[in-house]
């Protein structure tokens, strides 16, 4: 929030609805972002996207990795700026199969070089979090993570999980819970449901 009590602009963008949603990570939430909205003019990011590029580049990155698919389209354009590899990382195919997978034969590209990983919104972190893992697991080396928008503590649980930097263009004030200790839930607060629903 702005000291006027505003949204700042980049948060604007994604329409934010409060209520109490799932979060389909199994996390609840006090807010809702279209995250969608964020990219339909990938123009008014451009500041976002330059802000952030510089604080990465910092960190002397080989490449930036995001999830499928906000955190992809922020990788490609952070990538794109600082002239360096993009990494997408997709989804585990199956239900029953956690987190994510890199695409065939990056592994190997990326033993030992330094990965920002990025996503277009942190909340739990949960997705920043699963490539995390991912590309320790293959031998690199992430060195700082960021985000366009970190909702309530998102990008101080990240920094705490990782041991990295969490750099956010915005923050927006939120809380969010598992969804078995929610606390709305306790007080049958129904769940919201999101918009276009």
């Amino acid at each position: 929030m702005t000291d006027d009590g505003r949204l700042p602009p980049v948060a604007r963008l994604a329409q934010p609805r409060r209520g109490h949603f799932d979060l389909g990570t199994g996390y609840h939430g006090d807010l809702w972002l279209d995250l969608d909205a964020l990219f339909l003019r990938p123009a008014r990011l451009r500041p976002y996207v330059q802000w952030l590029s510089a604080r990465l580049d910092a960190h002397q990155i080989d490449a930036v990795c995001g999830p499928l698919e906000g955190g992809a389209f922020l990788a490609l354009a952070v990538a794109d700026v600082l002239d360096t590899a993009f990494v997408p990382a997709g989804r585990a195919p199956g239900p029953g199969q956690p987190g994510y997978h890199l695409p065939p034969g990056m592994e190997r590209r990326l033993s030992g070089g330094r990965v920002a990983i990025v996503d277009d919104a942190i909340n739990a972190g949960t997705a920043v979090t699963a490539c995390f893992g991912l590309l320790r697991d293959c031998g690199a080396l992430p060195v700082a993570a960021g985000a366009l928008l970190a909702l309530g503590q998102g990008a101080a649980t990240v920094e705490a999980t990782m041991s990295v930097p969490c750099y956010a263009a915005a923050t927006i004030p939120s809380q969010v819970w598992p969804a078995a200790d929610c606390p709305l839930c306790a007080t049958r607060i129904p769940l919201t449901a999101p918009p276009g629903s």
